[in-house]
């Protein structure tokens, strides 16, 4: 059996473009339509810094070019961890981690109690946005939202329902599923909306000690969560057969160091899963599974190899018109300097361009 991985570059057709230069720390994607997608990420600081913002970039061609960064949170604390997703009414949701604690000279002191979570809205594609609002939920306010903001659709009079993943907190539940290891003490949250993503009252607890999840809502009517494990920083999945009110075995996928998690839903519905692999060779990676995330393919395809250490990562993928692909990620660090926290070295967010038929030609 051949296991070597796919060089996602080399194949028919893929484009590589850089989204941002000089920035562009946890990158969100968001298709607006078929050739148009925006990408929230982290600008003004390096990994952890005061100055710390978040900017916009768009593509109107599936990826090929993008434009120059606009701000759009700005705070007097670290605008951080952005999630983001679009209703079914066009509007862009946005929730973000707002970091204060810093001293008075700028320097990180963590251990403090100055954070807040944030939202804002845009109801034009992203050219203008609502002033910040706290989250409305306090019970996790303060905590740290990740990734895609999912809708999950739904006929008849309940409507539509967002899902944001969110980290930290108080255990709201009693859990039933935790991960085993020395550190299990976050719980992982989906955070319901039922109006569009104007209030978040609903949390549902997934597992104790994963953080930076991803959900898929499959055909069969499963959830399908994986997310960050707390300990060995692998990614695990599991599964709700009964809209979340109950959760699955975990199933250990990557190796520790391998993560976070961003999870796309194909055309046919197979499952790709891409992750950041902190480990030598630094890169960014993937895995296929055709059987609705029970099982996952031996070749990995693999997005970005030769790093240059472990500030990288964080991929996050859009399925566009006709199949086209769009895979972002964000690498910081040199030969010289492979990582630097509190800086930001020769940081970039660039985009991968590809074909689903491709990409799924050459991994089954």
């Amino acid at each position: 059996m051949n296991t070597e991985a796919i060089h996602i570059p080399d194949l028919p057709d893929t484009t590589v473009a850089f989204a941002a230069r000089g920035q562009g720390y946890f990158p969100v994607i968001c298709a607006l339509d078929e050739d148009e997608c925006v990408v929230a990420l982290r600008g003004g600081a390096g990994h952890i810094g005061l100055g710390g913002r978040l900017d916009l970039v768009r593509s109107t061609d599936r990826g090929a070019s993008w434009s120059a960064p606009v701000t759009i949170a700005d705070s007097e604390r670290d605008d951080r961890n952005p999630a983001l997703g679009l209703g079914r009414d066009g509007s862009l949701v946005l929730a973000y981690h707002w970091q204060g604690n810093y001293d008075e000279k700028g320097a990180w002191a963590p251990g403090g109690s100055r954070v807040d979570t944030r939202v804002i809205y845009s109801h034009d594609r992203g050219q203008t946005w609502t002033e910040d609002a706290p989250l409305g939920f306090q019970a996790l306010n303060g905590q740290s939202p990740f990734g895609k903001i999912r809708t999950l659709r739904r006929g008849g009079a309940g409507g539509d329902e967002m899902f944001m993943p969110i980290y930290g907190g108080p255990t709201l539940s009693a859990p039933e599923v935790v991960v085993s290891g020395k550190a299990s003490t976050t719980p992982c949250y989906l955070l319901r909306s039922r109006d569009g993503g104007r209030s978040w009252p609903d949390p549902i607890l997934v597992a104790m000690g994963l953080n930076e999840a991803d959900v898929l809502f499959l055909a069969d009517g499963d959830w399908l969560v994986a997310a960050r494990s707390e300990d060995e920083a692998a990614i695990y999945t599991c599964r709700s057969s009964d809209h979340g009110q109950t959760w699955g075995e975990l199933q250990r996928v990557t190796e520790a160091k391998e993560h976070p998690p961003d999870l796309t839903l194909l055309s046919g519905g197979q499952i790709l899963l891409n992750f950041g692999r902190r480990n030598p060779p630094f890169g960014v990676e993937g895995l296929l599974s055709t059987d609705g995330g029970r099982t996952w393919g031996p070749r990995r395809c693999r997005f970005a190899g030769g790093l240059p250490g472990t500030d990288i990562g964080y991929p996050s993928t859009a399925l566009m018109g006709d199949g086209r692909l769009v895979t972002v990620y964000y690498s910081a660090g040199s030969t010289a300097v492979p990582v630097d926290t509190f800086n930001a070295v020769e940081v970039y967010c660039r985009a991968v361009c590809y074909d689903e038929a491709a990409l799924l030609g050459a991994l089954v």
